[in-house]
């Protein structure tokens, strides 16, 4: 539903824009691959959540992010060899992921491992591969001239497309019925908001920038975990994000020093 009301929002919004919302033949294939990864990176987040502690998910999403990035930004936009930096960087992030699942399999996180934790595993690294590439196709459409009320119009498509073949249709309706505001606040709060703000990052500043900043995700997601008393918090989990977070907050200011 909130990916339905995305597409419909912005659809409305880009042809008010400028008058258009159509997508020049040129660029048709990077949104159908824009289309594919989004859908990819949800789906992906969304299951992995359900099998796998969310600060561990979310530090694997984002420690794969950069270091993806680093390279997928020279391959795509052509841009060059990525700064020696920028590969230290990623792969210190890396390897901080790699600790991550293997004190989740040790059964030092917060949440048990169980039989499907490693199926949650992988679907987070794929979404996070596929977060990377998303974040770099957005900025490449941006380049392009898109706005972001068009990218966002027609980036969706092949996540509704997909949900509605995974979902269970016969519940739909009295779902929505019995909680459309938690499905409201959810939608509005966890996706359109933050999608709104970090397309507006990506406009503005490089892709790593972008990734680098998300990668303070996960000592926040350890902190909400206190609020879910299914989670027992780990110290393990904790060093780890703390970790990743320490690098990117650094990196982040030798690249604004580096700019200045």
């Amino acid at each position: 539903m909130s990916f339905a009301v995305i597409c419909l929002t912005f659809n409305f919004l880009a042809r008010h824009e400028g008058g258009e919302a159509r997508v020049e033949n040129r660029s048709v294939l990077v949104f159908i691959v824009l289309n594919v990864v989004t859908a990819i990176s949800w789906v992906g987040l969304f299951i992995g959540l359900k099998y796998v502690e969310p600060a561990i998910v979310v530090s694997f999403m984002v420690a794969l992010g950069p270091a993806a990035t680093t390279w997928l930004n020279a391959v795509i936009r052509r841009r060059g060899a990525p700064p020696v930096s920028d590969v230290v960087v990623s792969a210190a992030i890396a390897a901080i992921g790699s600790y991550m699942i293997w004190i989740s399999a040790n059964g030092n996180g917060g949440v048990e491992w169980g039989a499907r934790s490693s199926f949650g595993i992988v679907l987070a690294v794929v979404a996070g591969l596929s977060l990377a590439v998303t974040n770099i196709l957005v900025k490449l459409l941006f380049d392009r001239g898109f706005s972001g009320r068009q990218v966002l119009a027609h980036r969706f498509y092949g996540t509704v497309l997909l949900l509605l073949g995974l979902v269970d249709h016969s519940s739909i309706v009295p779902e929505i019925a019995q909680n459309w505001f938690a499905i409201a606040a959810i939608g509005l709060s966890t996706i359109v908001l933050p999608l709104l703000l970090i397309q507006q990052g990506i406009r503005r500043v490089e892709p790593f920038t972008v990734n680098m900043v998300l990668s303070t995700a996960p000592i926040i997601t350890f902190l909400f975990q206190y609020f879910d008393a299914r989670i027992v918090p780990s110290s393990h989990t904790f060093v780890g994000n703390v970790l990743i977070t320490a690098i990117a907050v650094t990196n982040i200011y030798l690249q604004y020093r580096r700019s200045a």
